[in-house]
């Protein structure tokens, strides 16, 4: 009898030795990440930035370059900034949501037959002017315009009661201003166009 009871012992003892293996599994702990954020941001220009250069009656057509600080002796029969309508931004997002504007590119005016008007002294680019509202864009353009360089300190403001803020921009002093004028390669008649980049961003 002892002899049948020692291999059944042996048995039941490897049995467990095999058991007690699977205490050596590990456990490891995963990361879950739910963010809530506000409604994204969304801006549609309303209306482009304007300025008329209008050349006077009986004035000879300009040749070479056309410094427009030198309006009055290149044939031009008024100061061009006075004809600035500025350009508008709806922007669209959360509810009484405060923003950042900062102006972040800029683009030379190309006219359809290869002429440009860059931008003069200091860092040959533009300067601005930018000033909002939460009414409309004819109420932004009446307001205060606070004066601002490209990725220089961003402008604050905020959305309405219903998310919405209106965008006005123009150039700072484009026939005036000591760094950041308005030059024109060669006189060419028709629509000189260009781009600005404004970058909008909840605080």
């Amino acid at each position: 009898m002892k002899t049948k009871t020692i291999p059944f012992a042996m048995a039941s003892v490897i049995a467990l030795v095999g058991t007690s293996g699977a205490v050596m599994a590990e456990t490891g702990s995963a990361t879950a990440e739910v963010t809530a954020m506000p409604p994204a941001l969304s801006i549609q220009e309303i209306q482009p930035y304007q300025m008329q250069i209008e050349r006077a009656p009986g004035a000879t057509m300009p040749t070479g370059s056309i410094n427009l600080k030198q309006w009055s002796s290149n044939g031009i029969l008024k100061d061009p900034a006075e004809s600035v309508i500025p350009g508008c931004l709806q922007v669209a997002g959360d509810v009484d949501k405060a923003v950042s504007i900062t102006m972040t590119g800029f683009s030379v005016l190309t006219a359809p037959g290869g002429a440009e008007i860059t931008f003069m002294g200091g860092a040959s680019e533009p300067k601005f002017e930018v000033a909002t509202s939460t009414v409309d864009c004819s109420d932004a353009a009446a307001g205060s315009f606070t004066p601002t360089t490209l990725a220089g300190t961003p402008i604050a403001s905020s959305t309405s009661a219903t998310g919405e803020l209106y965008l006005a921009w123009r150039y700072q002093e484009p026939t005036n201003a000591t760094a950041g004028y308005m030059s024109m390669s060669a006189w060419e008649e028709g629509a000189f166009t260009g781009t600005v980049d404004i970058t909008v961003d909840y605080q």
